[in-house]
């Protein structure tokens, strides 16, 4: 088996999603090979990263920035009006 299906499996585990391989051997593999330590390392901090920031919400220049390219008036996430019976 190759190293990356070893790293499919152990980014479907991060996700909470079946690996499709017993835990005990995608823990023995990490175990032996460095590239895949290093590998779920840098997986592991990149997921807290994306976690922390998530949970403290999209900068307010990202934010606005994704708002002027999809052509959205107003603040991120608000919701459009529906449009009035004289306008359908």
């Amino acid at each position: 088996m190759r190293c990356a299906q070893f790293r499919t499996a152990l980014s479907a585990r991060l996700d909470g999603e079946p690996s499709g391989l017993p835990g005990t051997r995608l823990d023995k593999h990490v175990a032996r090979c460095a590239g895949c330590r290093d590998w779920l390392d840098r997986a592991e901090r990149l997921r807290a990263q994306v976690r922390a920031e998530a949970a403290d919400g999209p900068a307010p220049e990202w934010a606005a920035g994704l708002s002027a390219r999809l052509g959205l008036d107003g603040p991120v996430g608000a919701v459009p009006e529906a449009p009035r019976a004289a306008e359908r």
